[in-house]
This record gives C-alpha cells, sequence and structure tokens, in this order.
C-alpha cells in the first residue's frame, strides 16, 4: 500500500514571536498538498483550515520543514481544483483534524501558554499528532518529533523568549 510523507511546517515571523505550526501532506504529484491548521488569535479563538493546493515552496514566508511520518495513502485526498481553502474534511486525516477543537479565546493571553486554558496553534497540533498516533496513522515517533520543536510556554509572551522568560519575576 502507498504511503504520503507528512511534515510540520513551522512558521516564525521573528525570534521574539512564537512559530506558527500546521501539517502538511503532499498530494500524489509531490509538489502541493493540503495544509492542515488553525488560524486565529489568541483574543478572538482559532478556526481550523484546510488549505489545498498548497505548495510550502512557493511562499514568501519565512519556515522550517520537518518529516514527522508516513500515512497511508488512502487517508489522503488529493485535491484537484483550484487553490482553496475551506474547513470541510474530505479525508480521513480530515476528519480527525475536525474532531480537536480549536483553541477558544483565551481568558488571559498574556500568560505562558498551557495545555488547558491558554492554548494555540502549536498546542492544537500537537492534539492532532498525538490522535494520529493513537489512531496508528503514524508512528509514536511523530509526538517526539512535534514536540521537540515546540516553543517553551513563555516565549512570545509579554515579550519574553524562551527559557530567559521562566526566570523573569512575577508581577
Amino acid at each position: 500500500m502507498s504511503t504520503r510523507v507528512v511534515y510540520l511546517l513551522s512558521f516564525r515571523q521573528s525570534a521574539r514571536q512564537r512559530a506558527h505550526f500546521g501539517i502538511w501532506v503532499p498530494y500524489a504529484n509531490g509538489k502541493d498538498g493540503t495544509f492542515i491548521n488553525v488560524v486565529g488569535a489568541p483574543m478572538a479563538g482559532f478556526q481550523l483550515e484546510f488549505k489545498r493546493g498548497y505548495d510550502p515552496s512557493a511562499t514568501a514566508q519565512k519556515h522550517e520543514s520537518f518529516q514527522i511520518g508516513q500515512i497511508h495513502s488512502h487517508h489522503v485526498h488529493d485535491w484537484a481544483g483550484e487553490k482553496s481553502i475551506d474547513s470541510t474534511p474530505r479525508s480521513n486525516l480530515e476528519t480527525v483534524a475536525s474532531e480537536i477543537p480549536p483553541p477558544r479565546k483565551s481568558e488571559n493571553f498574556m500568560a505562558p501558554v498551557n495545555e488547558t486554558t491558554n492554548r494555540r496553534c502549536q498546542e492544537w497540533t500537537m492534539d492532532f499528532v498525538q490522535r494520529l498516533v493513537s489512531l496508528q496513522y503514524l508512528d509514536n515517533s511523530a509526538i517526539d518529533i512535534v514536540q521537540s520543536k515546540r516553543d517553551s510556554p513563555t516565549h512570545g509572551i509579554m515579550g519574553l523568549q524562551g527559557e530567559a522568560a521562566a526566570s523573569a519575576p512575577e508581577k
């Protein structure tokens, strides 16, 4: 049975900001694919988005890609239409993504990111990958790869970065 490589895409506009995460799976043509991510802001909440016909090499945005595993091709939908963005799942992979609730509006978006009340795209992507592993769509190593690329909970919060933020005095 044929497989597709699954990638974590990480976009960072500046070293002071948290990276934006999403999952990209190329189509059979190997060039473009579907980018699965949540978009929004902590102060407003997020929504699920499928960018169809997406080619990461064609974007001007600075990004990195990391191979996190392989998935059976029958779980992936090859979009044949024009590039588009929607939230309607068209494959098993996308259905799993639609079952992971996007982060809600944060009660205190200036507080460190956490796994329950102050979530963003990195936490959602981690949940998505963990669910794919639990369904055996991806190998367990995908969790470790995604986890290793996440920012610290305080990175990008109130102008703080990484581990230096952990030692910042409380107000």
